[in-house]
This record gives structure tokens, sequence and C-alpha cells, in this order.
């Protein structure tokens, strides 16, 4: 039937399709809920076939413009209390890339026990921590050194991004009251050094001294630390292998140290009490504007310009006596210094602050080290095994400092330190000569000390048990 049709009819009816389905597709899409069609209409005007021409064809076509039979209205959205029954909203779930960026970072956290070996690339790296933050944390300590420096038992905690498993932080703890924390800033670490204060009370102990200082002191529940310290300062003024006798007192006064309820270590001594032989001694912590020391009630120091025993010794083999007889020539010889038993190799130390005016062999002395302390004080160290570095003649020294090693050298039976005191050349005994004391306590500062040093000796003598107030009492009779 198409072919019965003429060349000019198909044309104009394949022309008139192509528009219709322009429009159509140009025509928004208008969903209603009354799901009524939109109708549109169109008049076509027939055509004969002279009126058409190829070369015209524009000017001889006419088509009616396409509209719909109702106007469109614009969509709004009604609030969703006013929804019908038919109408449902929707929402879209964000895509899940956006969903990932948005969401913000965990963060985990993890503890290490630094062990033998142990580097703090190897522990991070174990824990998927980057070389590169590594790096960036080592680069925040590389003045201190403290990370290079880490001691087994020491714990090391950080925590990290779980997003990107960037660091964000690590603690290295030192010890129970200080800690080094490196906090990340953009791309570097900042440093930041963290210390604890603990709470500090106020102890008093004592104890009565049957066997030894040490023996003693622990079962009275002095730590051994303190009964150290508490050697020290009285060491000036009692040799505690020597002059110790049955029944003398010790009392003292001390700061302990509390970190969240929990005893972590003991402070300063503030006052301690020694009762020797029936003389009282009493020593009370003071810091001056130059230094801390201990001194007496009245401002002078305790510390002594002289150590009374300048070895470590295991007995005294021989005393001061002019009347001697000599071991090895059994006959009559004064002995002018003490003998202070000892294994070969123990360190001697210098008695006090000085210059070395002697360092050699000596006769039946062997090595012999003599110290010039000025105002006509002198000191010798004998049958030394070998000197110490540095240790010559006009070299200086300083209290405690070792100078030599016991030996057996010269006219001596067995490893020993023969030790003399002189003043102005005449030998005193170096157990009983009275040690002169160190420089007093400044003018400026005793003024502060002295009503403070009343107080703290008021405070300890309140602290006594019953037992040493009585024998204090009748000392002071």
């Amino acid at each position: 039937m198409i072919k019965l049709l003429p060349a000019k009819h198909l044309l104009l009816i394949a022309t008139t399709c192509i528009v219709f389905s322009i429009v159509l597709i140009a025509l928004p899409d208008d969903t209603d809920t009354n799901d009524q069609p939109t109708i549109l209409e169109a008049k076509f005007q027939e055509v004969s076939d002279a009126d058409i021409s190829f070369n015209n064809l524009p000017q001889t076509l006419s088509i009616q413009k396409i509209t719909p039979l109702r106007p469109l209205e614009p969509i709004t959205q009604e609030p969703s209390s006013q929804l019908t029954t038919n109408q449902t909203l929707y929402e879209a779930p964000a895509p899940a890339a956006l969903v990932q960026k948005s969401a913000p970072p965990t963060f985990s956290s993890g503890s290490l026990t630094v062990s033998s070996g142990d580097s703090l690339s190897k522990l991070l790296s174990n824990k998927g921590i980057s070389a590169q933050d590594i790096y960036k944390v080592s680069q925040a300590d590389k003045e201190q050194k403290t990370l290079l420096q880490m001691r087994p038992g020491q714990t090391l905690n950080f925590i990290k991004n779980d997003k990107t498993n960037e660091l964000t932080e690590i603690t290295l703890v030192l010890n129970r009251l200080d800690s080094v924390t490196f906090t990340r800033d953009g791309s570097k670490f900042n440093r930041k050094e963290v210390s604890r204060t603990p709470d500090i009370t106020q102890t008093y102990k004592e104890a009565e001294i049957n066997n030894s200082l040490f023996v003693d002191g622990l079962a009275a529940n002095i730590e051994q630390p303190l009964l150290l310290e508490l050697a020290n300062i009285f060491g000036w003024d009692i040799d505690f292998a020597l002059d110790i006798r049955k029944g003398d007192m010790l009392s003292v006064l001390y700061e302990e140290k509390f970190l969240d309820g929990e005893k972590i270590g003991y402070g300063n001594i503030i006052a301690a009490q020694f009762i020797n032989n029936g003389r009282v001694y009493k020593a009370i912590r003071y810091e001056t504007d130059k230094s801390t020391s201990y001194y007496t009630p009245d401002g002078q120091a305790m510390r002594k310009a002289f150590i009374r025993t300048p070895v470590d010794f295991t007995r005294i083999s021989s005393k001061f006596n002019p009347n001697r007889v000599h071991p090895v020539f059994k006959t009559i010889r004064p002995h002018r210094g003490v003998d202070y038993a000892a294994p070969s190799g123990t360190p001697v130390k210098a008695a006090g602050d000085g210059k070395v005016s002697f360092a050699g062999k000596q006769n039946g002395y062997g090595n012999v080290v003599i110290i010039d302390h000025g105002k006509g004080y002198t000191t010798l160290y004998a049958h030394l095994r070998s000197f110490s570095r540095g240790i010559r003649k006009g070299a200086r020294v300083k209290q405690g400092k070792i100078i030599a090693y016991v030996g057996q050298t010269g006219w001596a039976t067995g490893p020993h330190l023969h030790y003399e005191f002189r003043i102005n050349g005449t030998h005193k005994n170096p157990v009983t000569v009275r040690l002169p004391n160190d420089a007093p306590m400044p003018k400026n500062d005793l003024k502060n000390f002295l009503p403070y040093a009343k107080q703290v000796i008021a405070t300890l003598n309140n602290s006594h048990s019953p037992v040493l107030s009585q024998k204090l009492a009748s000392l002071q009779k």
C-alpha cells in the first residue's frame, strides 16, 4: 500500500513524524498523582501534489504548535506532616567514599616495655609505625637524645590514627615521676618533659644500738640508704667501726614521698641526733644561697676539714703508740700513726683538701703520699701498692678523692694502710684528734638559721620515745 502513495506524500508524512518526535522529547516529564495522560492535538492540512515543492518545502509545510491541554504546575515539596498517604519521601544514601572521608578518625593505643637491645625503630616498626614517623620523632629528640638512651624496664606508650596509621603521640616513661611526650603537630612532633610532684610527709624513727648501726637500724625499720646517709652526716665525729658502744641511740626526722597514695621513696633527712658514748651530736639540714649542708644547732658545719678514717678497713692492726715494739725489728719504736688492715687494692682517699707534697718511695714506708692541707696540717699514707692517675708532687686534691691503693710495700707484714696525722709537725692520734670544722655558716644566713634550727630541734625532741627522752635527761644532769 505504501508503494501506491506518491513520493511527495511519503515525504510529508515522514517530516511530520520527525517533528512530532522532537516535540515529545523536549516536553518535561510531569508525573501527576491522578495519572491523567497529557493530550496532544495535532491538525493536519491536506496538501495536493501540486502544492508540494522539494525546493520550497519549509514555506509550504504548516504544522500547528503542540501544547498540553492543561497548564503545568510547579513542583513543590510539602512538609512531612502534610504528606498524603500516597506520597513517600526517600533519603538517598551518601556515596561510600564520601562517608569515609567525612567520618571522624579513631585512635588506638599501645604500651611497650623496653628490653635489652631494643631501639625506637625496632619497637615502633613492629607496631606498624612508618619509618617516616619514627624519623620525625627522633628529629624532635635529636638534642636531648632521650630516646637513644632508653633503659631496659622503661615503658613506651604510643597512640596512632587507625584511619591513616600515622603516629599521633608517643611517651617514654622514665620513672614513676618523670616522662617525655612527643605530640604530632602537622608534619613534625613537639617534645615536652612532664614531671609529677609527689606528696611529701615528715616521718620520725629511732633505734638503740646493741650490735651495729646497720643491724639495729634495719631492725627499727630504718632503710639502708638512710643509714648510709646518717653515717656520712656523723662520720666526721663518729667512727662507726671503732666508736660505737652498746646502748648508743639515734633518732632521725626525714621526708617520705608518696604518689597516688603509694610510698615511692624518701626525701631529705631534715634533722638527726646520735648519742655516742655519752656525747650527743645533732645535725640540721639547711640550704643557703651557695650550698646545702648539715649544721649543728649553733650553725657550725657538721662537715669537718678532714675525714676521720681515709680507708674502708676490716680492723685496726696497730694503734697509735709511742712505746710500741716493732713487729719486724722487735725493738721499741714509736708508732706515730694507725694501721688499718684492708685487702690489697682497697682505695685510699684524701683525708682533706690540699696539695700533694710528696709521692714516691720512702725507706721502710714503701710507696708514700704526703698531703699538705695548709694551716699546719699534713697527712701521710704509707705501704701503698700504687698511686692513682695524676697523683704527683704539686697536684691538688679534694677531700674524699682516691689517691692510692692499699698494698704491702716497704717494711710491712701484711696489706694495710699506715696513716699519720700531723699538726705543725707533731704527730697526733688520728682516731682521737679533734678535727677542725669546715667553714662556718655566713653571718647573713646564720640570722635566719638559728630560729629555724630551734623549731626543728623542738619537733625532733617532741617525737622522742620515753626511753630516749629519759636517756637525754640523764646526760644533761
